[in-house]
């Protein structure tokens, strides 16, 4: 059954309720002699003008059916009301009627029974949101963010619901006797719930691809003082001194290296310190075997012209940013704390012989 045909058919079907419930107040053999065929008649129309059908308004229909089986015009029965839910269809049906009645309002009629799956995708999506989001499963558990069993579990409910809801727009799968009309409270909770539902989890699932909890800036390798990767290292002693060849280490016993793991397949730096002579790059101590040691400082310096050239080139001292440290008077006696005070200093008293006048 293509598009066009189903969607006749629930036009018919509805059609047929909307007339059915106009004649409510009929005994039901009367009822059933009326609309007997009714279905199968439009169907066959429909079929024949591949699916183009005009249904008209379901009350005119009806009250030419009673003009042609000769029953009086439509009254209410005493001690007896149309049910709601006939009274709603018999409503729709005639407002059915009066929009298809212009080529427009056939046009989005149809467009909108296309569109139907759609909302049953939509509707299982809201109910299935609406169970979820409370019990903690929410966006980043749907892309991943809360393990993977978690995420399957997440994904399988939204799947199972989304099923659900679909079978029903089917006609399938419906609830009888009290909870028939569970279908319909299911639609009125999603439309209410599906604009707060939909907005959160749509941007909160692109949020998390696009931003992961533990997504930020990764530091380069090395050493970095405020970010900045550090060119060289001076070390001084506690007089200002410039101490030459010094091996620095962490309290770990790791060598302190300007460029970490990747010295590993390193002889010369990667990076380039700048100046008044040019690009030069730092190049690595070595050791009685010749293997690189970058943790000697400060390293030594090789003209990067020399090295793209093909040539070794000479080893270049570097400068130091002061030949001796500044003067801090550095000790290791503790200095006070801010809530400590000195013991006073004794005054001594006056003694009289002082305080007499020489004669």
């Amino acid at each position: 059954m293509n598009e066009t045909t189903l969607a006749a058919a629930e036009r018919i079907r509805a059609f047929a309720d909307a007339v059915r419930a106009q004649l409510a107040d009929l005994p039901d053999e009367d009822v059933d002699d009326l609309v007997e065929g009714l279905v199968g008649d439009l169907t066959d129309q429909a079929a024949d003008h591949d699916g183009a059908i005009e249904l008209g308004d379901p009350a005119a229909y009806a009250e030419e059916l009673r003009s042609a089986a000769g029953l009086p015009e439509r009254g209410p029965v005493a001690g007896t009301k149309t049910p709601w839910h006939e009274r709603i269809a018999a409503t729709a049906g005639r407002a059915t009627g009066r929009i298809r009645s212009s080529a427009f309002g056939a046009w989005l009629l149809d467009l909108l029974i296309a569109l139907r799956p759609v909302w049953w995708v939509l509707r299982g999506l809201a109910l299935a949101g609406l169970i979820a989001i409370p019990a903690g499963l929410g966006p980043r558990t749907i892309v991943g963010y809360g393990g993977f069993p978690a995420q399957v579990f997440t994904w399988a409910f939204f799947a199972a619901i989304v099923l659900v809801s679909v079978q029903w727009g089917r006609g399938r799968w419906l609830p009888k006797n009290a909870l028939r009309h569970v279908r319909t409270v299911a639609s009125i909770v999603a439309v209410l719930f599906l604009p707060l539902f939909f907005s959160p989890v749509v941007f909160g699932m692109w949020n998390a691809i696009l931003y992961p909890p533990n997504a930020g800036y990764q530091p380069p390798p090395g050493l970095l003082l405020d970010g900045n990767r550090i060119g060289n290292l001076f070390v001084y002693d506690k007089d200002g001194n410039l101490v030459e060849g010094a091996q620095l280490y962490t309290n770990r016993g790791t060598p302190v290296n300007l460029f970490g793991e990747e010295s590993e397949n390193m002889d010369d730096a990667m990076g380039w310190i700048h100046d008044v002579d040019g690009p030069n790059t730092v190049v690595p101590m070595r050791d009685a075997q010749g293997r690189p040691v970058w943790n000697v400082y400060p390293l030594p310096l090789r003209s990067y012209k020399d090295i793209q050239g093909g040539s070794r080139g000479s080893v270049i001292t570097p400068q130091p940013p002061f030949l001796r440290a500044p003067d801090r008077a550095l000790t290791t006696t503790p200095a006070p704390s801010p809530g400590s005070t000195m013991p006073p200093t004794p005054t001594p008293s006056p003694r009289p012989s002082d305080a007499a006048p020489t004669p």
